[in-house]
């Protein structure tokens, strides 16, 4: 009888074991969203988003192959890249092969994370001055707060990025009020300033650097917020708040705490006139 506990004992240690073990891969995924809305001009009715966000120079595939394929599997109208692309434990070498695989795909515009601009790590800091030439090369438009319009069949949209290092705190002086005569998409690396970028009227954010919480758990969500804090507000998905709508991505590369029951996650957005 004991033998046999001790049987049934090791198999439940060996099952959860396993099952924690296997919560550390984390393969790549598409998340599909579709979102309405009655700002949208009718023409960008059924308009086409993807979102990269915290690449860190991740690896998938040779040459970035995999990532590339998934993004050009989606046939995006646009493509978004949310900040930390590069850092400074990397070389530019993988985020050069991405951009180059993805020059052809759609237009793309890019916003600074924070990693960008750290400047200690083995290579001497981030690579971002090297990063920016190869952005200007593939025709990525780099939005240093700064809007540009978006034209489709005659109608327009307005996309705007909000640089991080002069964060959230200079919004009003860099950027301002969303145009309410237009569809407004807001790039911003911080998921976490959500509540106050909420209050300038933009109907979209795209967002990241939270990583999803890194170790995400079934009831509660992601656990780690990027300031060292347990179970941020923001960690990954749709909110809601006053008249605008997050986009949060969990976001493709590493951190200091390797992630658990957490994807690395491509965001595919798909845009509806209400």
């Amino acid at each position: 009888m004991k033998k046999k506990k001790k049987r049934i004992g090791l198999k439940i240690f060996l099952t959860i074991l396993i099952l924690l073990c296997m919560g550390f891969i984390s393969p790549l995924k598409l998340t599909k969203y579709d979102l309405h809305f009655s700002t949208l001009p009718e023409e960008f009715d059924g308009y086409k988003i993807v979102q990269i966000s915290d690449f860190h120079c991740k690896e998938f595939g040779n040459n970035e192959s995999l990532l590339i394929k998934t993004v050009k599997n989606t046939k995006p109208d646009l493509i978004v890249l949310t900040g930390d692309i590069v850092d400074e434990e990397h070389t530019v070498d993988n985020a050069r092969y991405l951009l180059e695989g993805l020059r052809d795909v759609a237009p793309m515009y890019y916003v600074t994370g924070n990693h960008e601009y750290y400047t200690d790590g083995p290579y001497g800091g981030a690579p971002y001055d090297k990063f920016r030439e190869i952005c200007i090369e593939n025709d990525v438009t780099i939005l240093h707060n700064e809007t540009a319009e978006i034209e489709k069949d005659g109608a327009k949209i307005r996309i705007s990025g909000l640089d991080w290092w002069d964060s959230s705190a200079n919004m009003r002086d860099v950027l301002g009020y969303a145009d309410l005569s237009y569809f407004n998409i807001l790039l911003c690396h911080d998921a976490a300033k959500f509540n106050f970028l909420s209050e300038y009227g933009y109907d979209l954010l795209f967002t990241g650097h939270i990583h999803g919480g890194l170790v995400r758990v079934p009831i509660g969500g992601g656990v780690f917020a990027s300031d060292y804090t347990f179970f941020p507000k923001y960690d990954h998905g749709l909110y809601r708040e006053k008249n605008s709508t997050m986009v949060c991505s969990s976001g493709l590369g590493d951190a200091r705490i390797p992630r658990w029951n957490n994807p690395r996650e491509v965001v595919f957005v798909k845009l509806h006139k209400d």
